[in-house]
């Protein structure tokens, strides 16, 4: 058998260039993310300190292998080392392009797959793009109804915005916040008006916005805009330099820069199928869990246990941290003001009524677990006003529905084991939210 003749040095150093121009944007890609301040705020809310030290070593291994590259060009001829980096970039590259296709194909954007997470992305008639979950025989937009919506109703329509507290924890529609919001509303305006619960398990102020508007281009009519705020994390979820796009059914946070999402390793679709795998478990039990469909009478809300579930403490001191420590809170406040600006301008543009409700972090409103915690006065440190304070300064002519004091009380508001409303909470808030809803509609003209 013929041993192939080596490579000339000119052509060693050009397949070396070819590989080490990759590598060095790779390279540049992770020190602008991770320590360039190219996203002020990060990339992730929770695990930062773990994706940081993911960072530190793949930026050492570029730079390990970029070295190497170097060596190779300055020698003109083949290193053993330099080999193996070839090797590895391209089989990063080939799985690569083999999972982007397989995800693209059959996950992602494939609405009834029932592969991977359970989110899907879907694009509007005129480029809007949202993630959605994925249908079922209630809703081909996977929203939380046993009835598909009409686009255009027989009654007039109220579209509920928002996330998880907007989609709902209660068991079934007589204790689930949207509807009986509308329950309520409709004992006081009478039969003609109809609810549809567009709310979605993950949403910030922005993706609620573009969902607004791919419903307008998918041909949906409604009458009044509900857009529901949630203190505890639409604040920090809208990150400055990112948005969110599904991979392998989840919707991870992205950078918006191409530059960033392309060639940063870590924002890579096989990287992003990694934590998939190494968090499927959880991420299914946690999301099957928060939204239940289900009918029957609301149930009793658990006792708070004693001592506090460690997950539940730990969520509300890192939101305490988060959101409310002076001055170490990096609010990503101006998304929610532009969102605000922009959904205010939305529905002025169709003539309908929009209403703002806002959720308290639950630790502002559950006295229970203040005292658990050991509050008897304001944790120093803590500027737990601010929050409200920036809405009620930015609501302007919007009206506004604050849930604070409603919610105010015990722990049966709430959930045993996270921050979602009970049955109990759904039903407190639905029936504040309806009579402030039926006097704002009230007050409202009536379409020509």
């Amino acid at each position: 058998m013929s041993v192939p003749p080596p490579r000339s040095p000119t052509a060693v150093r050009w397949i070396a260039l070819i590989c080490l121009a990759p590598i060095l944007a790779a390279a540049a890609a992770v020190w602008l993310q991770d320590f360039g301040g190219a996203l002020p705020l990060g990339l992730f809310n929770e695990g930062r300190a773990v994706f940081k030290g993911l960072a530190v070593i793949t930026l050492a291994g570029l730079l390990g292998a970029a070295v190497a590259l170097v060596f190779e060009v300055i020698r003109g001829r083949t290193l053993g080392l330099a080999g193996v980096v070839r090797g590895v970039l391209a089989a990063f590259l080939v799985t690569e392009l083999l999972v982007t296709a397989l995800d693209v194909g059959l996950v992602s954007r494939a609405g009834g797959a029932g592969l991977g997470g359970p989110y899907r992305e879907a694009q509007g008639a005129a480029g809007t793009r949202v993630f959605l979950k994925r249908p079922h025989p209630g809703s081909p937009l996977g929203f939380r109804t046993a009835t598909p919506y009409a686009k255009v109703p027989v009654r007039r329509r109220v579209l509920f915005l928002g996330d998880s507290y907007t989609e709902g924890s209660g068991r079934s529609p007589q204790c689930n916040y949207p509807e009986v919001t509308l329950a309520v509303a409709r004992d006081q305006l009478g039969p003609d008006w109809e609810g549809m619960n567009a709310g979605v398990a993950g949403y910030g102020p922005a993706d609620a916005l573009a969902l607004l508007r791919f419903l307008e281009e998918e041909g949906y009519e409604f009458d009044a805009v509900v857009w529901s705020l949630f203190l505890e994390n639409d604040f920090t979820d809208g990150l400055p330099g990112t948005e969110r796009r599904v991979v392998a059914g989840i919707n991870f946070r992205f950078p918006q820069s191409p530059f960033l999402r392309w060639f940063h390793p870590l924002n890579s679709r096989t990287f992003r199928y990694a934590l998939f795998v190494a968090r499927a478990a959880q991420l299914r039990s946690a999301s099957d869990d928060a939204v239940q469909r289900g009918d029957g009478e609301c149930r009793a809300p658990r006792p708070l246990a004693d001592p506090l579930p460690e997950g539940l403490e730990a969520l509300v001191r890192r939101r305490l941290e988060a959101s409310y420590r002076e001055p170490l809170a990096p609010l990503a406040t101006g998304v929610v003001s532009e969102s605000l600006e922009a959904f205010s301008a939305e529905t002025r543009r169709l003539g309908i009524p929009l209403v703002w409700v806002v959720f308290p972090d639950r630790v502002l409103a559950d006295t229970e677990l203040q005292a658990r915690l050991g509050w008897t006065d304001e944790p120093p440190g803590y500027d737990l006003d601010r929050l409200t304070r920036w809405v009620r300064e930015r609501a302007g002519d919007v009206p506004l529905v604050d849930l604070t004091e409603p919610l105010r009380g015990p722990a049966s508001n709430y959930r045993s084991s996270d921050t979602h409303l009970s049955d109990e909470g759904n039903v407190v808030a639905g029936r504040y939210v309806g009579d402030r809803l039926a006097e704002h509609l009230r007050a409202s003209p009536s379409p020509d």
